[in-house]
């Protein structure tokens, strides 16, 4: 009986070949082996292809989100400068220095010129103060009279001594 047993096993191939049905039923199982690792293939790509695509959009929303914040501090820093150059233009329009520019400039342009004017009047009082205490007496100077030109008609109203102190004056309009 062994030995009918070794004769009657047939290798795989050879089975196959004689066969036909066995043939068909081992195509249709690796057909059907095929398209399901087919499909879980697909799925798997599939699904690492939406990983990718989602780090891949992660990434360039940080990317965004720091040049946005990185062009918002340049924004920013152009406008204080914009502020500051306005600030410095105010200033010698008083007569002031611009040098007193970074330390007026607000964080608005409205606050910077109330900034301006506040600091302008603060600036012209204690200058006044300060020339005032060294002045003597207590009190700021006159301001000049501008002297008026000599002419015929104001030198009949002037004493010898007048027109003595203003003899050069005097020949000037004289000759004229």
């Amino acid at each position: 009986m062994d030995e009918e047993r070794k004769e009657q096993r047939l290798d795989f191939e050879t089975l196959l070949r004689e066969n036909r049905d066995y043939q068909s039923a081992c195509d249709k199982k690796v057909s059907q082996a095929l398209s399901t690792a087919r499909a879980n293939w697909e799925r798997e790509r599939q699904a690492e292809g939406e990983r990718l695509r989602g780090e891949l959009d992660a990434e360039l929303n940080r990317r965004l989100q720091e040049e946005r914040s990185a062009l918002e501090v340049q924004r920013r820093d152009f406008e204080s400068r914009m502020r500051q150059v306005a600030v410095a233009e105010r200033l010698q329009q008083r007569g002031l220095d611009a040098a007193f520019a970074p330390w007026l400039t607000g964080e608005s342009e409205e606050s910077s010129m109330e900034r301006v004017e506040q600091f302008t009047a603060l600036f012209q009082s204690a200058l006044s103060q300060a020339v005032a205490g060294r002045m003597r007496g207590g009190r700021p100077p006159k301001s000049p009279k501008a002297p008026e030109g000599l002419t015929r008609e104001s030198l009949r109203g002037m004493s010898l001594r007048e027109i003595n102190g203003h003899w050069a004056e005097v020949s000037e309009a004289l000759k004229g």
